[in-house]
């Protein structure tokens, strides 16, 4: 298989029954759903963080995938491609303040993230942040 035209920055298996689904990400911020039954060619395509995108993580048990940007975001997406939400940096005295992201986890049975930066910030989010915009 060969999804994407860059190098491959994140990939995941995707939560359910269905054992056979992955996602894959490149830089260029294009997400490929798989499925290793067809490898001809994804059967979803998603565009986000235009050529800033850094890393990807998937939750195991909840409908969630993230992706982190090099331009201080956070994507929030369903397994069907929609975006739910964003986490991005805010310029204010009460703002966010978010780095440019380097990692990301989930904690395996919580709606909890742990997003590491280049600025050696490691930030937590949890439930209902990760699905506003």
């Amino acid at each position: 298989m060969k999804p994407h035209a860059e190098t491959v920055v994140g990939l995941d298996f995707l939560p359910g029954p269905d054992h056979f689904k992955m996602i894959s990400a490149s830089p260029a911020g294009d997400l490929k759903f798989l499925d290793l039954r067809n490898n001809s060619r994804p059967y979803l395509e998603v565009y986000t963080n235009k050529r800033h995108l850094t890393s990807i993580a998937v939750h195991r048990h909840a409908p969630l995938i993230v992706t982190g940007s090099s331009k201080q975001s956070i994507e929030t997406f369903s397994p069907s491609g929609a975006q739910l939400g964003m986490v991005h940096y805010r310029n204010s005295f009460l703002g966010h303040r978010i780095g440019p992201i380097s990692a990301l986890h989930f904690h395996p049975y919580s709606i909890l993230l742990a997003a590491g930066a280049t600025d050696s910030v490691v930030s937590f989010y949890a439930g209902e942040s990760l699905h506003s915009t």
